[in-house]
């Protein structure tokens, strides 16, 4: 059972019980309080028959000492002989001893034999108002439980005002803001019952649309920048090839020598575009999950070590200076090997391309025992802290390297961040201007 709804049935339940209870004590401790007053003037009536019949009997008593004997006892005292007639009373007038006599059951009666052989009739009667007792015993019970439910219903209402109505209100209010597109509107809320599951969903809701919005713009400016790089890095291997063609077309190059050299650039800045193309095909792939890992079950020994020698044949052709680790660990990997081929192609390419002349790659296994980590090392330019967290967005370049002139389309390390994530592992950077980068990889390997 929920917790609101129990809280709800407590509310209903104390505005029905608590009243009665309270009604119910305070008549039960009035109702005790009577009966010992009842006790008390039983036996005071008692006593005082007790002496009236010794007196009456004996001797004869005056008005006075009957007068006094009525004072002393707190109680009226009616004496009739057998003709009816009153012989004393205590009482002011005839109008209280009519109403003494509408409640027989405060008043005692008993007959004696007097001193002179008279038969007398005596009613006692107490001048206690037992009536007036019951019905203000009654009035300050039934008044105590209308009191004490008037507080539980404020209180109630209070607490419901104060649990319910208000996170309702702020629910409305975070809903209006949110139409109005404010998602930076949390709604505060500790308990955990049914409105606090739903002011947590709803919170979890508004931080998802805050996501997504912030995803969505991110994507807008993403697509202006791609389109802005991709403009650029097109148009300037095509302005230079336009030039060069324009220039065999002038006769500019008039000897061999130069027409070589013009046909030379042509086909480096063609081999540039298409390499540009690739990329963005590859990437929009990867990016689409539409270029699908080729996954073989390999030892991660004899794939390094094969990889790496070509690596290290490849840098000299480029005099750079490639070490490598002497023993790799043997450990069973599933991987695509021409994409992980490519990660560290891209990886040591990009090194050599921002400066380095030496490169230090290094694999070990983590010491939680389930990945194998690869790293690059190189002594290139190095990169500001601030450039880490962006150098793997598609076409992001350091501001020193913002020239096109490397060579480089910006979607390397973007390309090689979504073949590690499509392995499951993950991919980090560290650097420092002026003392070359790190730039490191996971992938999970199989458990023997």
């Amino acid at each position: 059972m929920g917790r609101l709804k129990v809280r709800l049935i407590l509310a209903f339940l104390s505005l029905i019980l608590l009243p009665i209870g309270v009604t119910g004590s305070l008549l039960q401790l009035q109702s005790s309080e009577l009966e010992e007053k009842e006790r008390t003037y039983r036996n005071s009536m008692n006593e005082l028959e007790s002496t009236l019949k010794r007196q009456l009997n004996n001797t004869s008593v005056s008005s006075l000492e009957l007068n006094a004997l009525a004072n002393q006892y707190a109680a009226e005292i009616n004496i009739k002989d057998v003709e009816g007639e009153t012989v004393f009373t205590s009482y002011k007038d005839s109008e209280a001893a009519s109403q003494n006599k509408a409640f027989a059951d405060s008043s005692t009666l008993f007959h004696v034999q007097a001193e002179d052989g008279r038969i007398l009739f005596v009613e006692l009667s107490s001048r206690m108002p037992f009536t007036d007792t019951i019905l203000r015993s009654i009035l300050i019970s039934v008044g105590s439980g209308l009191i004490a439910l008037i507080l539980l219903i404020i209180g109630w209402t209070w607490y419901i005002s104060r649990t319910i109505l208000s996170p309702l209100k702020e629910i409305y209010a975070a809903t209006e803001e949110v139409k109005e597109g404010n998602l930076d509107y949390p709604i505060q809320y500790r308990r955990k019952d049914e409105i606090g599951k739903f002011i947590r969903g709803f919170n979890t809701m508004r931080t998802h649309l805050k996501q997504s919005q912030e995803k969505e713009e991110q994507f807008r400016e993403d697509r202006k920048q791609l389109i802005a790089n991709i403009s650029h890095d097109l148009r300037t291997p095509l302005s230079s090839i336009r030039g060069y063609v324009e220039g065999l077309q002038d006769g500019v190059a008039q000897t061999d020598e130069m027409q070589k050299k013009y046909f030379r650039v042509i086909r480096q800045k063609t081999d540039q575009l298409d390499h540009l193309i690739e990329d963005l095909f590859q990437f929009s792939k990867l990016d689409l999950r539409q270029l699908p890992l080729d996954q073989q079950f390999v030892d991660s020994r004899a794939f390094f070590q094969s990889l790496l020698d070509d690596t290290v044949e490849d840098g000299k052709s480029k005099n750079v200076r490639i070490a490598i680790p002497q023993q790799i660990p043997s450990v069973p990997l599933s991987l695509d090997p021409v994409r992980i081929t490519q990660v560290m192609n891209n990886l040591t390419e990009n090194a050599v391309r921002y400066g380095a002349d030496s490169i230090v790659i290094a694999i070990k296994i983590e010491h939680d025992k389930s990945n194998l980590t690869i790293s690059v090392k190189d002594n290139g330019e190095g990169m500001e802290k601030e450039d880490l967290t962006k150098i793997f967005s598609r076409f992001y370049r350091a501001e020193k390297s913002r020239s096109r002139e490397s060579g480089g389309t910006g979607l390397g390390l973007a390309i090689v961040k979504s073949i590690i994530e499509q392995h499951g592992g993950a991919l980090w950077a560290d650097s420092e201007l002026n003392y070359g980068s790190t730039i490191a990889f996971t992938l999970p390997f199989l458990k023997k």
